[in-house]
């Protein structure tokens, strides 16, 4: 995948948050991350940790279904192919970009 291109972006915030944010390792993750977090749901399984135990996934695997899924090409995730519309899955020659990125046009 090609690297992306960054960009800064500046916004005005308190004495108070400043010096909580100056007090960050690393506050550009940070606030990368909680923006991130603002824009999508935290698993209800996981909590946002990414993984689970073993046990939760043998549960969940015998209970979710097996269905065809397609991979996002900007961000990744998979979308179960009879949630996305068939336009989206075509365009982009023959690349996958789901709603979320092509609304906010960062399908890259």
């Amino acid at each position: 995948m090609a690297e992306q291109k960054q960009t800064v972006v500046s916004f005005r915030v308190d004495q108070h948050l400043a010096e909580i944010l100056n007090s960050l390792p690393d506050k550009s993750t940070f606030i990368r991350d909680a923006i991130l977090q603002r824009f999508h749901t935290v698993c209800p399984f996981c909590r946002g940790r990414g993984v689970l135990p073993q046990l939760i996934v043998e549960w969940l695997q015998s209970r979710i279904p097996q269905f065809e899924s397609i991979e996002c090409t900007c961000c990744h995730y998979e979308y179960p192919t009879d949630v996305v519309k068939q336009e989206l899955k075509t365009r982009n020659r023959g690349r996958f970009i789901c709603p979320h990125c092509d609304e906010h046009e960062h399908g890259h």
